[in-house]
């Protein structure tokens, strides 16, 4: 549905464990400031916000794809959005993704 971040024909780098916050929300954004301002957003809750992270990881979702779900499918509805991501999450779970 989406294209993956370029990554200069690496991985793209995974969320660990022990990055901080801004970390996280830099490996996902991968340098857009879009991707970055809805991780900023989703992040002013810390706990549900690194959740939330955590579900873009598990679905692949890094960078314009983000910024693109979420300004173009969801018409900048944060709650909508996050729930888009969940529910993709939950699904790629069950089908062990």
């Amino acid at each position: 549905m989406f294209i993956d971040a370029p990554t200069n024909g690496q991985e793209p780098e995974r969320l660990q464990a022990s990055d901080t916050p801004a970390a996280a929300v830099g490996k996902l954004a991968v340098g857009n400031v879009g991707a970055a301002c809805v991780l900023g957003q989703i992040m002013r809750d810390p706990f549900s916000g690194l959740m939330i992270l955590m579900d873009l990881e598990c679905i692949g979702l890094r960078g314009e794809a983000i910024w693109r779900l979420y300004s173009d499918v969801h018409a900048m509805e944060l709650d909508s959005f996050i729930r888009h991501v969940k529910a993709q999450a939950g699904e790629a779970r069950l089908l062990g993704a």
